[in-house]
């Protein structure tokens, strides 16, 4: 994930070797192609926000207007201010190292994706039974809310897959549990 790569990439420019010669000025933290300057804070945009965004989400502090659109905006920030509270950090509703490695911390608790089996088939509105709570529950644990673990398919789970989906450009955000949907939801579980 790129936010993990910039990690890595500051973890590795905060430990550099000072440079040996006066004019020689330490190198940018590059990923990708990309450079990331923190904190990151109301304004910026692009893939490293949405990354914040997504991690946010997962973790339980949601952002139910706009979702991991990429854009910084107040309901990031107000989530990113939510989050600094409840983990004792500055509240300055910035994204800096400290933020950042406790958000990364937070995120790699969670509980692993055999505790979750998921089914296969489609699942749409109407359905019902024990594959609707698989996915429902997966949902759940993966703070798309779908309302409570009753084995209806209803219009609270539909939207809350419909969320889920959004977060993927690979995935057609209809609010279907199927085979590409299942095997995101999975990938989001093992993270």
């Amino acid at each position: 994930m790129f936010i993990d790569d910039v990690s890595e990439a500051l973890s590795n420019f905060n430990g550099a070797a000072t440079p040996t010669e006066q004019n020689e000025t330490p190198p940018t933290p590059v990923v990708k192609g990309t450079s990331v300057t923190l904190p990151i804070g109301e304004g910026d945009s692009g893939s490293f926000v949405r990354d914040i965004q997504q991690q946010l989400i997962r973790a339980g502090y949601r952002l139910p207007r706009y979702g991991a659109d990429g854009v910084f905006g107040e309901e990031t920030e107000n989530a990113v201010m939510r989050f600094q509270r409840n983990f004792n950090l500055a509240v300055d509703g910035l994204v800096g190292p400290n933020t950042l490695s406790k958000l990364q911390q937070v995120n790699q608790q969670r509980i692993s994706a055999p505790d979750f089996p998921l089914p296969s088939g489609i699942l749409r509105r109407g359905s019902e039974g024990e594959g609707v709570r698989q996915v429902q529950r997966a949902l759940k644990q993966i703070n798309f809310d779908p309302g409570s673990i009753d084995g209806i398919y209803g219009p609270r789970t539909e939207n809350a897959v419909r969320r889920f989906q959004q977060m993927y450009a690979a995935l057609a955000d209809d609010g279907i549990y199927g085979p590409n949907t299942r095997k995101y939801i999975r990938m989001e579980l093992e993270d």
